[in-house]
């Protein structure tokens, strides 16, 4: 999917027409790949409908936005075009929404209905080049537009309901039913999707280089010098894109072995956990700060540290982010909590006696990886021509991230500290802070915060579990 922003060559408003309205364009196709055609109405023909029809009427058309790769059923969220058009209008920088075609506004009638109100109560006008305007202010004009809405959301549905056999049977042989394969791969015989011999160790490369410390522009870079042209986002989805390990994901169809893989499992979650850099923050000392495990027990989000002063002495703390609608936002005393995920983290890897190690920890987490491996590759197997797509589906994604998971929690704890260190309280008091989150990284996977006072409101969930 792609959004893109073409500047009308109609301009801003001359002197001569000071007080024409402003006109914002939105052009939108749900699958470009190479249709051509009279069916296809490409994005130049909608952009030239739309720069008649503001020349007609007199608007000043100030942009175009092209959505590519783009469902008209998408939520608004998703229409970064539409979107951007319908806030243009909100904040007073445009008066009119103009498309080509109704149904390239949308094909759903909830979209519908929230872009005709929105855009109505800042004023604003719809108008589609072939039904004209699109309104929702008098009774008669609302059930025009929505019986048309209805009709368009009907169609798409029909379509839908059409194809989905087919896609689903596309996905069975490893046939991807979209029109563009990620870099490294090519279609082959009957379509099925096939390694692309010069581009896959490319990616592969990209993805080493990734995981060992390279910032997403350095793997831009990279890819572009052997061939490889992707934009930064590009370069991201295609880091995030499991394609890569062989699975094949389309809406509720999913095949875990559609193709050869050309990461591997290990290497894509290493890249996983990379961030992408926001510039430089001031670092915190506190064991928990920025680690990702601290949740709040009311709405998911990660807890961030702060402090307030009394007394002149700070006190530290690990709180809900003032963000969002958190109905019951959750704070707590930064030491209890540290003290408390230090004590878990000891008895998950051995008594306070320290009968165990992290080289223990490592042993049992490689075997719990080999059992995960064993049943998702026998899943597969038995799996395998089911008709029950949908409890299978489940099953595999499943076993799946049970798989994912071992095999984080080996990776964590293979990088965490020399596997000769035990966890006993005067064997913790030699690690530094980095050695310290490492090992909760590795051994932990959350910890939630319920609203309240007291302990017993710390939830401790290990990793693998």
């Amino acid at each position: 999917m792609s959004v893109r922003r073409v500047k009308s060559g109609a301009g801003r408003p001359s002197s001569t027409k000071a007080t024409s309205k402003r006109a914002v364009g939105v052009v939108r196709v749900s699958r470009v790949g190479d249709r051509s055609g009279e069916r296809f109405v490409s994005p130049s023909d909608q952009s030239e409908r739309i720069q008649s029809l503001c020349e007609r009427d007199g608007f000043s058309l100030l942009d175009v936005f092209e959505e590519l790769d783009v469902s008209g059923g998408a939520p608004l969220e998703q229409r970064h075009g539409l979107l951007r058009a319908v806030q243009m209008v909100e904040v007073g920088e445009a008066e009119v929404v103009v498309v080509a075609f109704f149904d390239r506004l949308v094909r759903s009638l909830s979209v519908q209905i929230e872009v005709v109100r929105r855009v109505e109560n800042a004023g604003g006008t719809i108008i589609a080049a072939d039904v004209g305007e699109v309104r929702g202010d008098t009774a008669a004009r609302k059930l025009s537009s929505q019986m048309l809405g209805m009709v368009a959301e009907y169609h798409r549905d029909v379509t839908a309901e059409r194809t989905a056999e087919a896609k689903r049977r596309a996905v069975e042989r490893g046939v991807a039913p979209f029109p563009n394969l990620p870099p490294g791969y090519r279609r082959g015989n009957e379509e099925r999707t096939e390694v692309d011999p010069v581009q896959a160790p490319i990616v592969a490369e990209a993805f080493r280089l990734r995981a060992a410390g390279a910032t997403v522009m350095e793997v831009r870079a990279y890819l572009g010098e052997n061939g490889i042209s992707r934009s930064f986002h590009g370069t991201t989805s295609l880091l995030k894109s499991r394609f890569v390990l062989g699975e094949l994901l389309f809406g509720e169809l999913f095949n875990p072995t559609a193709h050869p893989a050309i990461v591997d499992v290990a290497t894509f979650q290493a890249v996983q956990k990379m961030r992408v850099s926001r510039g430089r923050r001031a670092q915190s000392e506190r064991l928990l700060a920025r680690l990702g495990v601290l949740r709040c027990g009311t709405c998911g989000s990660r807890m961030s540290v702060g402090s307030t002063g009394k007394k002149g002495k700070k006190y530290f703390m690990y709180r809900c982010p003032p963000v969002g609608d958190c109905p019951q936002r959750v704070t707590i005393s930064a030491p209890d909590v540290e003290e408390a995920v230090t004590a878990a983290l000891q008895e998950l890897l051995g008594d306070v006696h320290g009968s165990a190690s992290v080289d223990d920890g490592l042993a049992e987490a490689e075997q719990e990886l080999a059992r995960a491996d064993q049943e998702l590759n026998a899943a597969v197997q038995a799996f395998s021509g089911l008709e029950d797509v949908q409890s299978t589906r489940e099953r595999l994604l499943e076993l799946r991230d049970t798989r994912d998971a071992a095999q984080s929690r080996v990776d964590g704890l293979r990088a965490a500290i020399v596997p000769s260190i035990t966890v006993r309280a005067e064997d913790w008091d030699l690690l530094n802070l980095e050695e310290r989150r490492a090992l909760i990284r590795a051994v932990i996977e959350r910890v939630d915060i319920a609203p309240g006072r007291g302990d017993d409101r710390i939830t401790i969930e290990p990793r693998g579990k």
